[in-house]
């Protein structure tokens, strides 16, 4: 009898154990890496630490580091004065898309939604340029806008209609 409530009283302590150990696992806080790879600035140099010397003395070298400066921005995005801004969301199969922008302060926003092998470009060579263009339930398309400068903004949906018809619409 004394071994049958030690072990169920064993059996109790492990279950409140693991009750207690799932509580603490689900309160502590997970956080996801960083999607980004962090890269060296330039001038960064890495610290030698003591190097022996043949003769036995050693010599602690340490490459000077520069002092903390401010975070640097990709090259494509540090050219100060253009401003050029292009979206694109896909939620499909096989979609291509491919954004142009050559001048400064255009803005390009790209839908394909349900589709599956689109390809869709946009070249805007020019300054204050707008497009917007969203396929919608399409398969197949090959859609390209050119905006050469001062063009007027585009705004184009192209959707499959349940019917089979395809709707165009400016």
């Amino acid at each position: 009898m004394y071994f049958a409530l030690t072990a169920r009283f064993s059996r109790c302590i492990m279950a409140a154990a693991a009750v207690l150990i799932a509580q603490a696992v689900a309160l502590t806080p997970v956080a996801a890496e960083s999607a980004y790879v962090a890269q060296s600035q330039a001038g960064d140099r890495l610290p030698i630490h003591a190097v022996p010397v043949a003769n036995g003395l050693s010599a602690a070298l340490t490459a000077a580091r520069p002092a903390v400066t401010a975070p640097r921005l990709a090259p494509e995005a540090s050219i100060t004065g253009i401003r050029n801004f292009a979206q694109t969301i896909q939620i499909g199969n096989y979609n291509q898309v491919a954004q142009i922008q050559n001048g400064a302060n255009n803005l390009s926003n790209i839908g394909v939604i349900a589709g599956n092998s689109n390809n869709v470009g946009v070249l805007q060579a020019g300054n204050n340029l707008r497009s917007n263009l969203v396929l919608l339930n399409t398969q197949g398309l090959s859609v390209g806008v050119i905006q050469p400068n001062g063009s007027a903004p585009i705004n184009v949906l192209i959707a499959r209609l349940p019917n089979g018809g395809l709707l165009i619409k400016r």
